[in-house]
C-alpha cells in the first residue's frame, strides 16, 4: 500500500486537501486463484476543505463508526482477524483501500478535548442493469468523544437501509481507551441488530525500549445469524529502526480457527 497525501492552504487560510491509495493484495480466489499475486489499483479518492476545528469531507469516506475512537483499540500483526471488535455485526462503513468508496460526505468538528462526526451516503448496492434486484443504500452515522484526565469516551451510532426497507441494520458501539501506566489499554461495548450485545478488550505493554506485547479479546453477541465465537491473540511488535517495525501474532478468530502473521510494516 503506498498512501499519496495533498493539500494547499487558501490566502483565506482554509486547507484543501485529497487523499489516495494505490494497494496491491494477494488474490482471494474471486477473480484469481487464491495464492495469487494481483495488480495494484487506485482506489477513490477522498477530499476536504478544512478551517479552524471544522472539516468536511467527500468522496471515498470513513463514516463515524470506523473513524470513532478505540474502536480498533490494540490489534495484534497485521491481518486484521482477532480485534476486540470482532463479534460487533452494526454496519461500520469505511475508507475502502481497493474500490471506489461509498461517495459520501462528513462533517468533523473539534475543539479541545472534544470531537463529533456526522457523515451521509446514499451510495447504491449494485447497478439496476445488472442485476434488477439491485437497491439504493443509505448510511447515516454520527459520533461524539470527548478526552479528560488522559482518558478518552466515545460513543457512535450507524444506520444502513435500501429504499424499500427490506436489508437494513443498526448498531452503537461505546469505547473507552486510555494508560494504566504498565499497559495502554482499550475497552469496547457494542449492541448491533443481529447480534445483540457484543464486548472486547485490548491492550499495549512494553517490555524494552523498542518492544511491546500486544493482546486482544472479543466475546459476546446472541448468534442469530452468524455462529460467531469467542477470539482472541496475543503479538508483538518490534520497531527496527528507521521507520521499519516487525510485527506478528497468533490467536483464534471468530470462526473458531486458528490464525497467525508475521510481516514487516516501514514507512518512508
Amino acid at each position: 500500500r503506498i498512501q499519496i497525501d495533498a493539500t494547499a492552504e487558501s490566502d483565506a487560510g482554509v486547507t484543501f486537501g485529497a487523499r489516495i491509495r494505490i494497494q496491491a493484495d494477494d488474490a482471494d480466489g474471486t477473480i484469481s486463484p487464491v495464492g495469487n499475486a494481483e495488480s495494484a489499483a487506485f482506489n477513490g479518492a477522498r477530499f476536504h476543505a478544512e478551517t479552524g476545528g471544522f472539516r468536511l469531507e467527500v468522496g471515498n469516506i470513513s463514516h463515524a463508526t470506523d473513524n470513532l475512537a478505540n474502536y480498533y483499540g490494540y490489534e495484534p500483526g497485521l491481518i486484521g482477524a482477532v480485534g476486540q471488535y470482532a463479534n460487533y455485526s452494526g454496519p461500520v462503513t469505511g475508507f475502502s483501500s481497493t474500490g471506489a468508496g461509498v461517495n459520501g460526505v462528513s462533517a468533523i468538528y473539534s475543539v479541545g478535548d472534544f470531537r463529533a462526526q456526522l457523515s451521509y451516503d446514499g451510495d447504491t448496492d449494485g447497478s439496476v442493469a445488472v442485476d434488477p434486484l439491485a437497491t439504493d443504500m443509505k448510511t447515516i452515522s454520527a459520533s461524539v468523544a470527548y478526552t479528560f484526565s488522559g482518558w478518552t469516551v466515545a460513543l457512535a451510532h450507524e444506520k444502513s437501509e435500501d429504499d424499500d426497507g427490506v436489508t437494513e441494520n443498526d448498531g452503537t458501539v461505546l469505547t473507552v481507551g486510555g494508560s494504566l501506566g504498565v499497559a495502554d489499554v482499550a475497552l469496547f461495548i457494542g449492541d448491533d441488530k443481529f447480534e445483540g450485545t457484543s464486548y472486547g478488550i485490548s491492550g499495549r505493554f512494553d517490555v524494552g525500549a523498542a518492544t511491546a506485547i500486544v493482546a486482544s479479546i472479543s466475546a459476546g453477541g446472541d448468534d442469530v445469524t452468524v455462529a460467531k465465537k469467542s477470539s482472541y491473540g496475543i503479538g508483538f511488535d518490534h520497531d527496527l529502526g528507521g521507520g521499519v517495525k516487525l510485527l506478528g501474532m497468533v490467536g483464534r478468530n471468530t470462526s473458531d480457527q486458528t490464525v497467525a502473521d508475521l510481516g514487516v510494516k516501514f514507512s518512508f
